[in-house]
């Protein structure tokens, strides 16, 4: 179970999909994953606030917003399911009243922060082997996550991946090598790489 000082919970009203019932279910809307970092795992099973409607057993995502906090990354995300109709006001109020944070976005897609974290799982993993790497080695790697998340056409290809991938339509296979691509991309982001010719080498290696 999570601390109460990294994550906080509230009561909503759902519509179960199946059975058309509606039902009260305890779901998370701020998590730290710094302080509970076996969330992220969650997250990237996509078993993150999975409710289970009491009337028939269906289990279903919450399809609701929720803050993902970054303490160690000085990171905070309002993520949201789906764009809200009120947009603007929505992140002008989050602005006024988190904007002391050092980083905060906007996720309007749940891929985004999949994304998000499988970039930085993968860093991680290849700091110590590749120090040259400019994105690990300049400790910038997190603003080049979200550039990437927020503007990249690829993106939309990872979506589709992922989420035929989770319908069993997809294999592993095939979502990593959309993955591979968005992580060549990276490289050449990070090293200002705008030659095509080069990235293609770059993507041969």
């Amino acid at each position: 179970m999570l601390t109460l000082q990294s994550e906080t919970h509230s009561n909503v009203l759902l519509y179960c999909v199946s059975c058309r019932h509606t039902f009260q279910a305890r779901i998370v809307t701020w998590v730290d994953v710094a302080r509970t970092p076996h969330v992220k795992t969650l997250l990237q099973n996509e078993e993150f606030n999975i409710v289970t409607c009491p009337h028939c057993g269906n289990r279903q995502f919450s399809d609701s917003s929720f803050f993902y906090e970054d303490f160690a990354e000085g990171l905070l995300v309002a993520v949201f399911p789906k764009v809200p109709e009120n947009r603007l006001f929505v992140e002008a109020r989050i602005k006024q009243k988190y904007g002391y944070y050092p980083t905060l976005e906007f996720f309007y897609d749940m891929t985004q922060l999949w994304v998000l974290l499988y970039l930085q799982e993968h860093y991680k993993e290849i700091e110590n082997l590749h120090a040259a790497s400019k994105i690990a080695w300049k400790k910038r790697h997190l603003q080049t996550f979200l550039q990437f998340i927020k503007k990249d056409p690829l993106m939309l290809a990872i979506r589709e991946t992922l989420t035929e991938a989770f319908l069993g339509n997809k294999t592993n296979d095939d979502l990593q090598n959309v993955l591979w691509y968005a992580l060549v991309k990276l490289e050449c982001m990070s090293f200002d790489i705008s030659d095509a010719q080069a990235c293609a080498a770059l993507r041969a290696t």
